[in-house]
């Protein structure tokens, strides 16, 4: 009986332990690199994702973090991170620690349009009649896409933190 209970027991702690393995490793599946939410941020933006990363900078109160690349260097990809609605703190002295975070992303743009040339075109479009906005200087005849822009930053809210050794 002893032996009976025994195997029970081992049976209840394997159960219990095992769906959050198989959760984590595919946690760790689906998540998203810096680099990989940079190159598809118009795909992800606004959208619950997880992010891996490395802490490359943090606040000294815990308000907010920098995640980048662990071999980061200048003018590579980072995310500023801010705990969404200010939930929690984040640890301090992480820098170099890899770090988990559950939430979503949103993007600041630039457009790669000068100023003098939106309004130069604007003008253009008004006295033929027009109301496109062409001022894209790679666009071609006919496309009606989104004037060019590029990702300046991009600001992650997160909804949790898991910090990994």
């Amino acid at each position: 009986m002893k032996r009976f209970s025994a195997f029970i027991v081992t049976i209840l702690i394997a159960l219990t332990i095992t769906p959050s393995a198989f959760a984590d490793s595919k946690q760790e599946a689906n998540a998203l690199n810096i680099d990989q939410l940079s190159s598809k941020i118009a795909e992800y933006e606004k959208k619950d994702i997880v992010l891996t990363g490395t802490v490359l900078g943090a606040c000294g109160s815990g308000c907010k973090l920098w995640v980048g690349n662990e071999n980061y260097k200048q003018g590579d990809p980072v995310a500023l991170v801010w705990a969404k609605d200010n939930a929690f703190k984040f640890k301090g002295g992480i820098i170099g620690q890899k770090v988990t975070l559950k939430g979503f992303a949103v993007a600041k743009y630039v457009s790669l349009c000068p100023t003098e040339q939106k309004e130069q075109e604007k003008k253009e479009a008004e006295q033929k009649g027009d109301d496109k906005k062409n001022c894209d200087p790679f666009k071609k005849e006919g496309d009606k896409h989104e004037e060019a822009r590029e990702v300046q930053s991009i600001t992650f809210f997160a909804t949790s933190v898991e910090y990994l050794k």
